[in-house]
């Protein structure tokens, strides 16, 4: 896999944000900035914008939003970033078939195939592959919601809301919440919610917090896909 570095550096006129491929001193995005200090979170921001993002992994406790001080250098940061396209990273056509395919499964009943072809993708997915994933399945799960609310594209706001009017935080556990949650964002476009989701589940201390969020993102839009199914049973 290529590893790529974002650089954020100061010069004169204020900051200027690059990425660079390992190995090759000619940068492959090259943005300035007229900031008078280090924005963090608007340098994250600015390469959603043109096509990265911060690897999830990098938002430690020791980083600023994935950014860290190069030793030596003062004035600038660093941050390891993966490709995406337009703020979602490519799952090219042989994923998509497959989650098109696990959906399915969902919907039929066998629930053990659909989670084979999920723990496949993991198994061999990258942390930008796996992120493609969730948006995959999220625009599957919305389409199945318009479906069923018998609305077209873009023409609603998404919102949480329980059967008793509880907060879902206080009710829903985390995978469950994360699906939940995922899926809302996603249909709102809200990039930022859905990357830092992913984020927060990718680099939880539970190593087994991801796949499980995973799994129920699955199970949701197989479900969403069943109800809008007609003559499904239901």
């Amino acid at each position: 896999m290529l590893h790529l570095t974002a650089t954020c550096t100061t010069v004169p006129e204020g900051y200027r944000l690059r990425v660079l491929a390992q190995g090759n001193d000619e940068p492959i995005l090259d943005l300035p900035f007229a900031w008078d200090s280090f924005r963090p979170a608007s340098a994250g921001h600015r390469l959603i914008e043109h096509g990265y993002m911060i690897r999830p992994d990098a938002r430690t406790p020791e980083a600023v939003n994935g950014w860290r001080q190069v030793p030596g250098q003062p004035g600038t940061w660093s941050a390891p970033v993966i490709p995406t396209e337009h703020g979602r990273p490519a799952t090219g056509t042989m994923v998509a078939g497959r989650l098109a395919e696990a959906v399915a499964h969902w919907t039929d009943g066998r629930h053990d195939e659909a989670r084979q072809i999920l723990a496949d993708l993991a198994r061999t997915g990258t942390p930008s592959l796996m992120y493609g994933v969730a948006t995959g399945l999220a625009v599957m799960a919305k389409a199945a919601l318009e479906k069923l609310q018998g609305l077209s594209g873009g023409a609603a706001s998404w919102i949480l809301l329980t059967p008793d009017g509880s907060s879902p935080e206080d009710i829903l556990p985390p995978p469950h919440l994360f699906a939940a949650r995922f899926i809302t964002a996603h249909a709102n476009g809200d990039t930022k919610a859905t990357l830092a989701l992913y984020g927060a589940a990718f680099t939880a201390p539970d190593p087994e917090l991801l796949p499980a969020c995973m799994d129920m993102l699955l199970a949701a839009t197989g479900e969403a896909v069943r109800a809008a199914t007609p003559g499904a049973d239901r």
